[in-house]
C-alpha cells in the first residue's frame, strides 16, 4: 500500500519529472542544476522536489564541495514504489501517438507542442495542445480539422488523454507575427 505522504510528495509539480530523470541515468549523481536541466523543471522547483522526495525517503543527497549531489534511494520497498511511476509522461506519449498516426496523411507537414505541455508546466490530466501544420495545396482546412479531431477522439479513448489539435496551413506558418510567430519556436514532435 502506498503511503499518503508518498502520494503527496509525488503529486506536486516537478516531482515525477525529477524521479524520471534520475531513473533514466541510474549511475549518475546529479547536482540540483544538472537535475533541473535533465528533468526540464525550473531550478527552484527541482530544489523543492528534492527536499520533499528526500523527506519521503525516495532520494538521498550528499554534499560535494558547494554542491549537493542527488541520487535515488537504495531502499528496496521505496524502489518498488518508484517502479509504478510510468517511464514517460502520459501527455507527451499521447501527443507522440497522435502525431505518428496523423503522419499517415500526405498533407501533414509537422506537429508542434504548445500550451502548458510545450512549456513543460503541465499537471496530470491536462489536455495536450498540438499544432497540426498541413499543406493547404493537398487538403482543405475542413478536411484537416475533421481528420485531426477524429484521431484526437481515438487517442482520448485509448489513453484517456485529451489531445486538442489546432490546424494551421503551411502558408500561415510563414507569416510574420501572430499565431505563426508563437508556434514557430515550439517543440516539433513530428516533421516530414
Amino acid at each position: 500500500m502506498i503511503q499518503l505522504e508518498l502520494i503527496r510528495a509525488l503529486a506536486r509539480r516537478g516531482r515525477v519529472e525529477v524521479i524520471r530523470a534520475l531513473r533514466s541515468y541510474p549511475d549518475k549523481d546529479f547536482t540540483i542544476n544538472e537535475l533541473a536541466r535533465a528533468a526540464k523543471v525550473p531550478v527552484m522547483t527541482t530544489w523543492r522536489a528534492v527536499k520533499d522526495l528526500k523527506k519521503a525517503g525516495l532520494l538521498r543527497t550528499r554534499k560535494v564541495g558547494n554542491a549537493t549531489s542527488v541520487f535515488l534511494t537504495d531502499d528496496r520497498e521505496k524502489l518498488k514504489t518508484l517502479k509504478m511511476i510510468p517511464e514517460t509522461d502520459p501527455q507527451r506519449t499521447a501527443a507522440g501517438l497522435f502525431a505518428s498516426r496523423l503522419a499517415q496523411q500526405p498533407w501533414l507537414t509537422e506537429c508542434r507542442l504548445f500550451g502548458s505541455i510545450g512549456r513543460g508546466e503541465h499537471a496530470p490530466g491536462e489536455e495536450v495542445d498540438v499544432a497540426v501544420v498541413y499543406d493547404d495545396s493537398l487538403t482543405a482546412e475542413a478536411e484537416a480539422k475533421a481528420i485531426a479531431s477524429e484521431l484526437a477522439g481515438q487517442i482520448k479513448a485509448e489513453t484517456n488523454v485529451a489531445v486538442v489539435p489546432l490546424c494551421v496551413a503551411t502558408k500561415d506558418m510563414n507569416r510574420k507575427g501572430g499565431l505563426a510567430a508563437e508556434l514557430r519556436d515550439k517543440e516539433v514532435i513530428w516533421s516530414r
